[in-house]
């Protein structure tokens, strides 16, 4: 398995594929500013698209944005169905974070999710903790540090 930097509209392309907004009208924006109640105020964050390959296939992406100042987020983690079970989505954001984000590997500096409450099992179990522990529309915000990375 390899990962690596794609495009955004080949990230789009694999979104609707595996149609992971469950939401075929969705529209997709490059950077989303507001999560609940927490915002960015970053006008041109940094940001990056990548895709887990097994072969020429791809098999599962993530998007890392700027948050803010010391705040990285991960968006969307989205494996494949069949590939599922093997930890590739702990790959995938691992070998992310150390492609284009090593510069900011302190223990000041964190990785945050937006985690659906059915996916919240999966980020404790990979070391995300709680931001604040409110829940706002079925999803909580977590952080892991980016040096555990």
């Amino acid at each position: 398995m390899d990962v690596i930097q794609i495009s955004f509209d080949e990230l789009k392309r694999y979104w609707a594929d595996v149609d992971h907004f469950r939401n075929p009208d969705k529209k997709f924006r490059e950077v989303v500013r507001r999560l609940g109640p927490y915002r960015t105020t970053i006008e041109d964050p940094r940001r990056f698209s990548y895709g887990l390959f097994d072969g020429p296939n791809l098999v599962g992406a993530t998007h890392l944005v700027q948050w803010s100042e010391n705040l990285v987020r991960y968006r969307t983690l989205n494996v494949r169905k069949a590939y599922r079970g093997r930890d590739l989505g702990a790959l995938l954001l691992r070998s992310a974070v150390n492609l284009d984000w090593r510069d900011w590997k302190s223990a000041d500096n964190a990785l945050f999710g937006w985690i659906r409450r059915d996916h919240r099992p999966w980020a404790e179990n990979q070391g995300f903790q709680p931001l604040d522990g409110q829940w706002h529309d079925d999803h909580i915000a977590m952080t892991k540090p980016l040096s555990e990375f």
